[in-house]
């Protein structure tokens, strides 16, 4: 499977993206950490806040006892994110800023969200359940991006910031969130420094767009290839229709994991004009077949065998749309090459009139859908 580089704009911010939120509120009763962690032995532990820059501020340090301690100050320090260290190991606190006990448990070798057990902190039990979860597969990516929406700002941002990076695709959901935040802390500095990541992710996926082959509000070029059964599927004979140009494969597990949610998606509007028109990067490309195929025959065998693959996988996904194509060329695909799809997962949204209206709305494709009902 062909992979695509992406270039984050912070090295920090992964799946323990880490920052903190000042604030003028605290907890009159003081605030109490206590953890038992087993293998840390006596070993000194770090209450830090932090920030986008990963600039870290020791609040308190104190010693790990036989791997249990015991974290007081004076009061919370506020909502925001927050973590305790241990060696290079950590686990965040978001705080809402009005908890007096929290209690964490956990291996030293595994000293982090995912596997720690973490009580007295609403947002962090929240956010250790998420990844849980998602570890788990009990859900997908696609809950990730709904709950950050609705969530508390803080909790919503990490899971952006876990979740997708600082990607300039998400650069829409990064500002929804933003927006929260700064309605909700407006007087703290991170907001203002969260909005100036916003705004450069905004900048480069603008940069982005221009650089892309095929542009929102130009028409759809036309794509004619084969369907399943040989015969020619065209884009253009679903003009009328909303429809979401696909391109996948089925060796391709991103794609394999949107399938889900895009199905979801098809149901809900179908009868309202949705539809798919799947492109798929099965098959052999010119260098695989010059590589390991210099026989013809064994070529016509191995593109019947993609052939087979790539029918199994509609079956088995149920992706019961009508318009599946493929040339089975994967890579040297015409109509990849015809709108710039140089990796996968790739789509195009095009509306009834056969323009594009969205490029990529992959972990957006509803919205961009309800955006082109609303302008018929």
């Amino acid at each position: 499977m062909k992979m695509k580089k992406i270039n984050y704009l912070l090295p920090v911010l992964l799946s323990l993206v880490i920052f903190s939120f000042g604030c003028k509120t605290s907890s009159k009763s003081g605030f109490n950490i206590k953890g038992t962690v087993e293998g840390a032995r006596n070993k000194p532990v770090y209450f830090e806040k932090t920030s986008f820059n990963s600039v870290n501020e020791t609040i308190k340090e104190v010693k790990a006892e036989k791997g249990i301690f015991n974290i007081n100050v004076a009061q919370n320090p506020g909502p925001g994110l927050y973590k305790v260290r241990i060696g290079r190991n950590s686990v965040l606190l978001i705080l809402e800023g009005n908890e007096n006990n929290i209690d964490i448990r956990g291996k030293y070798t595994k000293f982090n969200n995912s596997y720690a057990d973490v009580s007295g902190s609403k947002l962090t039990e929240k956010y250790n359940n998420i990844l849980k979860d998602l570890k788990e597969r009990k859900i997908d990516i696609m809950s990730i991006k709904e709950e950050a929406k609705k969530s508390n700002p803080l909790l919503g941002s990490i899971l952006l910031f876990s979740t997708f990076g600082t990607k300039p695709s998400f650069a829409d959901l990064h500002a929804a969130v933003s927006k929260k935040m700064k309605e909700q802390y407006p007087d703290n500095y991170l907001t203002k420094e969260y909005e100036g990541i916003v705004s450069n992710l905004q900048k480069s996926y603008q940069r982005e767009q221009a650089r892309q082959k095929i542009k929102v509000g130009e028409p759809a070029p036309e794509i004619a290839m084969p369907g399943v059964d040989g015969k020619t599927r065209k884009l253009s004979d679903l003009k009328g229709k909303i429809v979401l140009i696909d391109f996948w494969a089925s060796w391709c597990g991103p794609c394999v994991r949107s399938f889900p949610e895009l199905t979801k998606i098809y149901n809900k509007y179908k009868n309202k004009g949705f539809t798919v028109f799947s492109v798929s990067l099965d098959g052999i490309d010119q260098r695989t077949a010059q590589r390991r195929y210099p026989d013809a025959e064994a070529l016509k065998k191995a593109k019947e065998n993609s052939k087979t693959r790539w029918i199994n996988a509609i079956k088995k996904h149920g992706l019961v749309w009508e318009n599946h194509v493929s040339d089975l060329d994967k890579w040297d695909c015409k109509a990849a090459a015809l709108y710039g799809v140089r990796s996968i997962p790739r789509t195009f949204l095009v509306d009834k009139n056969g323009i594009i209206a969205a490029v990529n709305p992959r972990f957006n494709l509803e919205e961009a859908i309800q955006k082109v009902l609303e302008k018929e």
